[in-house]
């Protein structure tokens, strides 16, 4: 996943960290690693999705949402506008390789920009 932490939507600094985001790219799930795009420091793990009130398992490019991650500080581990995307091993890439033909443009699109940004083989 790829999203945006949108301004003026900060719910709880931390324990857990709550904050509005927008969706930009792929899937946002409960469990997945977040890290900043700009420099790869890892933010934290999201707790819990919720949309308009209620907890939900996943959502896709172009929605919005509060997201509680764990681990975070907003403010030192990130603030707003910035574009986070999620940790992906080289194990996990490559077995999403394997799926290529059931991701979408976007998701194909998402897992070559975090292969270039770990300068993985594109071989993968």
């Amino acid at each position: 996943v790829k999203l945006v932490v949108l301004p003026g939507f900060v719910f709880r600094v931390s324990k857990p960290c709550i904050v509005g985001v927008e969706v930009l790219k792929g899937v946002l799930k409960p469990g997945i690693t977040l890290k900043r795009y700009s420099d790869g420091k890892i933010v934290g793990r999201v707790k819990d999705i919720q949309k308009e009130g209620k907890s939900v398992g996943e959502v896709y490019e172009g929605e919005k949402v509060a997201v509680s991650i764990e681990g975070a500080v907003f403010g030192r581990s990130f603030k707003e506008n910035d574009v986070l995307i999620a940790d992906m091993s080289y194990d996990n890439i490559r077995k999403l390789r394997e799926l290529w033909g059931y991701l979408r443009e976007s998701e194909k699109e998402l897992i070559e920009e975090i292969v270039k940004e770990k300068k993985y083989s594109t071989k993968i």
